[in-house]
């Protein structure tokens, strides 16, 4: 068993992310705020489950629809450096996100041993099904029809988000890697303890900082990381 303390902070902070989820939801859906780039509905939610109140003023400033027609410099048409940066970051970082939920309940259900000779497997997982999210969020907010988007959306996430969702996922395992070896390593963590997904709450932090240098620096080389069809492009 994990410490007493160490399990009620693990279910406060998971709450707390639970909290923060249904607050962007709420001004989502509720309060009529809705997304001009539809997917950005989920990966704002996403973002701030495993941020907390940090993400909601992320949200607040830079993901309301409000943000991407406020004046700046005189022209209404462009958002701020930080807005974009933001938006994309938390992009990839929902791609990140939903991949270590999904690879590692899977590989929790099929009852991979969650060992330390076996945390490849689960990065690897991990990474991957990123990925795949990173071009199944491509293909759906694509335009065109069936098998003429997979390409695009492909291509779209090697040139504008594989390299932010590598640093992303680096920072991430690096920090678990940590966590298993040194932080809490007795006993193992498992997909059915709240320290196991108290510990990814803040690898995904770490990752979303890391992750933003690398955005910025695409950025200063002209790549375009933001998703099409905004109403300021």
């Amino acid at each position: 068993m994990q410490p007493t303390w160490l399990l009620a902070l693990s279910w406060a902070s998971l709450a707390v992310g639970f909290i923060s989820l249904a607050t962007v939801v709420a001004d989502t859906y509720l309060r009529g705020h809705r997304q001009p780039v539809k997917i950005m509905e989920l990966v704002w939610p996403v973002t701030v489950l495993y941020i907390g109140p940090a993400a909601i003023l992320l949200y607040w400033n830079w993901g309301r629809p409000e943000a991407f027609s406020r004046p700046q410099h005189d022209d209404p048409l462009r958002r701020p450096r930080r807005g974009i940066l933001a938006t994309n970051v938390s992009r990839c970082g929902a791609h990140c996100a939903l991949g270590f939920v999904v690879a590692e309940v899977a590989l929790y259900v099929i009852k991979s041993e969650h060992g330390h000779k076996t945390l490849w497997v689960d990065y690897a997982g991990d990474y991957l099904t990123a990925v795949a999210i990173a071009v199944l969020f491509r293909y759906f907010g694509a335009t065109g029809r069936g098998v003429t988007k997979i390409w695009p959306a492909l291509s779209t996430v090697v040139k504008a988000e594989l390299l932010t969702i590598t640093a992303f996922e680096f920072a991430l395992f690096a920090w678990l890697t940590l966590a298993h070896h040194i932080v809490f390593p007795e006993p193992l963590m498992r997909a059915d303890n709240p320290t196991f997904w108290f510990s990814g709450q803040i690898g995904l932090v770490a990752g979303y900082i890391a992750a933003w240098p690398t955005a910025s620096w695409q950025l200063g080389r002209g790549v375009k990381i933001e998703p099409s069809r905004r109403p300021y492009q």
